[in-house]
């Protein structure tokens, strides 16, 4: 199965949980993933900026989840992809990401 974690608050208590249902999914022996991806848009993409007050909790994710970044979102606030983390890809539209992805059978979750 193939999941997509759609964030987009710039509530790092949203950070939190999303993160949370993350890693409950990863931990769940009953369901066999994949491909995880946690795509950040809006505010959310603040989550991925180097220093963010949870970059090393996205970091323990490198090689159990896609993190991906909307470019338009880091466009509109002015961070540059050199301040990514560096276990993050961007896209060119979150938006566009999901559809594609729900498109091509991911299971879509809107976390928190």
């Amino acid at each position: 199965m193939n999941a997509v974690f759609h964030l987009s608050s710039g509530d790092v208590s949203d950070w939190r949980h999303a993160l949370a249902n993350v890693r409950n999914l990863l931990d769940d022996d009953t369901a066999e993933t994949d491909d995880v991806v946690l795509l950040a848009n809006g505010d959310a993409v603040h989550l991925f900026v180097e220093g963010s007050p949870l970059s090393r909790a996205v970091r323990s994710l490198d090689g159990d989840v896609r993190c991906l970044g909307c470019r338009n979102s880091l466009s509109g606030r002015d961070i540059p992809h050199s301040k990514l983390l560096s276990n993050v890809d961007t896209v060119p539209a979150g938006v566009g990401e999901l559809t594609r992805l729900q498109h091509d059978g991911y299971a879509y979750l809107k976390v928190p």
